[in-house]
């Protein structure tokens, strides 16, 4: 099951429709495919009111598109201008993954015509465009290479993990406990015991 992305008079999007199908042909998750329709289709509605020409869009352009998405959906209206000091519509996390749904965009279609400028296409991270990534990457001796810097920057926090309160670890240790002692069903199938 793929997606598709329809324009502002009902017809598919063929640059997103295309894109969208590759990656369902390539396995890639649904959701994954899901989520980057719905990127897909705010940056095409954003095209429409500039230019909807996707391939003569500039870096330039891509950072006003990146300002258009913290906008509420009511203040995306052309003509329409926000105030300053109002919170984003969007966090920063979401907006780490539409980058990463545009860079993939132009990617694939710089691959298929030369009239594509790769904008954020080699710029997503050091991450190969297949699944494959070997495990210590990271510890390269030359290090992460200018394609791995995105000349779009987002801010995302640190996540935090969770904090395991007293009480949690209190229960955890009475459950080992109780368990201590008893062999469970298939233990002591395993050691041949009956």
């Amino acid at each position: 099951m793929s997606y598709t992305v329809i324009d502002g008079s009902g017809l598919p999007v063929e640059a997103a429709d295309v894109y969208l199908g590759h990656l369902t042909a390539t396995g890639r998750s649904p959701y994954t495919v899901e989520a980057y329709a719905h990127d897909l289709r705010d940056f095409f509605e954003w095209t429409c009111q500039r230019d909807p020409d996707f391939r003569c869009l500039g870096l330039e352009d891509l950072a006003e598109f990146f300002v258009w998405l913290q906008r509420s959906r009511p203040a995306r209206q052309p003509g329409v201008y926000q105030l300053p000091g109002m919170p984003p519509a969007v966090g920063n996390t979401t907006l780490v993954r539409k980058r990463a749904a545009l860079a993939g965009l132009y990617r694939f279609h710089a691959r298929r015509d030369e009239t594509v400028p790769a904008l954020l296409g080699e710029l997503t991270g050091p991450r190969p465009t297949g699944r494959y990534m070997p495990m210590l990457v990271h510890t390269r001796r030359h290090g992460p290479g200018p394609e791995s810097y995105s000349l779009i920057r987002i801010a995302t926090a640190p996540k935090v993990p969770a904090t395991v309160t007293a009480g949690e670890i209190r229960r955890l240790i009475e459950a080992c406990a109780s368990l201590r002692g008893r062999a469970l069903p298939y233990q002591a199938a395993a050691r041949g015991e009956q």
